[in-house]
């Protein structure tokens, strides 16, 4: 009987590392993330992340030369439409205004000394009048907005006259372009 002891002895032994193999396995299947359908769910999910990721970095493909270009255009922008001497600014308002018809009146300048929102620009403030008929100052004005020389128009006031005369006071900004020698100083 010592033999047969001896093979029951062995039967639960095996049967006893067959179960704790019957847990291991239920535990893996059970497992999060490891049966093959949560699998396909987290490729589905990996995949929607890498297409949302693709559209949220396309911008920043070719970066570079975006950035050269963009460096490129600034540089064409301050040399068509922004001056660098205070006379180029007094001298197109005065022909703006002969071309419309209206007669100026005196220009205040007010430099904005401190350090703008753009490199090697500062802003330029302007207050005038004009007096003209109507249809010749609202000329001026368009003519203004769309001039080749950047000015943005702050405010406006209009008052009539006489004779069909109004006065129309402007204030606008210009920008005016940093000489080397003034950057040195900065």
């Amino acid at each position: 009987m010592t033999n047969l002891a001896q093979i029951k002895k062995r039967f639960f032994t095996i049967i006893a590392v067959l179960a704790a193999i019957d847990v291991v396995l239920i535990v893996y299947l059970l497992w999060p993330g490891s049966a093959s359908g949560s699998r396909k769910a987290q490729v589905e999910s990996l995949k929607e992340k890498k297409t949302v990721l693709t559209r949220q970095v396309a911008p920043l493909k070719d970066i570079d030369a975006k950035l050269v270009k963009t460096r490129s255009d600034i540089g064409t922008l301050y040399q068509e439409w922004i001056p660098d001497r205070w006379s180029q600014i007094s001298d197109h308002l005065d022909k703006l205004a002969r071309d419309a018809g209206v007669t100026p009146q005196a220009i205040h300048y007010t430099s904005n000394s401190g350090k703008g929102d753009l490199p090697d620009v500062q802003r330029i403030a302007i207050d005038t009048s004009v007096t003209g008929e109507y249809g010749k100052v609202a000329r001026f004005i368009n003519d203004l907005e769309q001039d080749k020389l950047m000015f943005i128009i702050t405010q406006i006031s209009l008052s009539g006259k006489e004779a069909g005369t109004v006065t129309l006071q402007i204030k606008l900004e210009t920008f005016l372009r940093e000489t080397p020698a003034e950057r040195a100083k900065s």
